[in-house]
C-alpha cells in the first residue's frame, strides 16, 4: 500500500473523463447555434430603365442641322429577394405620338392614353426582367406633326416610375429625347 502524504498533485483519470463527457455536448450546441441565427429580410425591387436609343442625325447640304434621339425599350427589372406580386405598376410619360406601345404576350395590363401610360405588370422573379416594346421607329420619328411639335418645343424627356414594390429609392428614370438644334 502506498502512503497519501499530500505531495501527489496529479490529476485522477476519473475526473478527466468526467470533465471530457461534458466538454462534448457543449462544443456541438455551440456549433449549432449560428445556422439557425442567419435570417434573409424579403424585398421586391422593381427598377426601371429606358434604353435603345435611336440616334439620327438630320443634315442640310451636308451638314447636321438636328439630332434625333428615342428610346425603344422599357426595363423593369426584380433586384429583389423574392417574385413580385403581379399587382405592382409602372408609368410611362412622354411626349405624345413618339412611340407605338407594344405589350403583346408579355401578360401586361395596359391602362391611360398615349404619352400617359399605365402598366400594371405580372409577376417577375427575382433578378429577372421584363421588356416593354415602346415601339420607336423612323416613321414615328420622321412624322410631320411630331417634327413640328419637337422642333417648337426642344428635346423632351420621357420618364417611368415603378409603385407597389418595398423598395423605393430607385423607382423612377427619366430620359431626354426628341430633336435638339444643333
Amino acid at each position: 500500500m502506498s502512503k497519501d502524504n499530500g505531495n501527489n498533485v496529479g490529476i485522477a483519470r476519473r475526473s478527466v473523463v468526467k470533465g471530457a463527457a461534458w466538454a462534448a455536448p457543449v462544443v456541438a450546441a455551440a456549433v449549432a447555434i449560428p445556422s439557425v441565427s442567419a435570417s434573409v429580410v424579403e424585398t421586391v425591387d422593381l427598377t426601371p430603365s429606358l434604353s435603345g436609343p435611336i440616334n439620327l442625325s438630320l443634315n442640310v447640304l451636308g451638314l447636321p442641322v438636328a439630332r434625333i434621339t428615342a428610346l425603344n425599350t422599357l426595363t423593369i427589372t426584380n433586384l429583389g429577394t423574392v417574385a413580385s406580386t403581379g399587382t405592382e405598376t409602372a408609368t410611362l410619360v412622354y411626349n405624345p405620338s413618339l412611340v407605338t406601345i407594344n405589350t403583346l404576350g408579355l401578360g401586361v395590363a395596359v391602362a391611360g392614353s398615349e404619352g400617359n401610360w399605365v402598366f400594371t405588370l405580372p409577376v417577375i422573379q427575382p433578378g429577372a426582367s421584363l421588356n416593354i416594346n415602346l415601339g420607336t421607329t423612323l416613321n414615328s420619328l420622321l412624322n410631320l406633326n411630331l417634327l413640328t411639335n419637337l422642333i417648337a418645343g426642344g428635346a423632351q424627356t420621357m420618364s417611368s416610375t415603378v409603385s407597389g414594390d418595398t423598395v423605393t429609392d430607385n423607382n423612377t428614370v427619366s430620359e431626354v429625347v426628341g430633336i435638339t438644334i444643333l
